[in-house]
């Protein structure tokens, strides 16, 4: 693998990630990574012959189009976000969450649970 190939897969992949961890909600990272050892029926140039990126206009709100998209494997192997929307999160419906400390922040007062422990007697 070239030097060059290899920046533009690197700068690709961490341009993912990055778009993932800053994307409010789930997200999940299809990460192809080509065996250059073992694998002699698709190597590197396999995947570079027939990767692309997603144009800049695609529609990543388009659900069907996503699914489509996302069967393509052979002769063109798209690259990029299939589907992106923005909508309000489980945590964004819990006031307490959503506006007050973190959980793992929270004082945990074991004796405040006795209370509920009496329905489980």
């Amino acid at each position: 693998m070239s030097p060059e190939a290899f920046l533009v897969i690197h700068s690709t992949l961490k341009e993912m990630m990055k778009a993932a961890i800053n994307h409010k909600g789930y997200a999940l990272i299809d990460i192809l990574q080509p065996c250059v050892s073992f694998n002699k029926t698709n190597p590197f140039k396999y995947y570079k012959d027939r990767a692309y990126h997603m144009p800049d206009d695609f529609d990543r709100e388009d659900k069907q189009e996503a699914f489509k998209r996302s069967l393509e494997w052979g002769d063109k192997i798209p690259l990029g976000i299939f589907y992106q929307i923005e909508k309000p999160t489980y945590m964004d419906h819990i006031s307490y969450i959503k506006d007050g400390i973190p959980l793992v922040d929270k004082e945990l007062k074991p004796r405040n649970a006795e209370k509920f422990m009496n329905d489980f007697r």
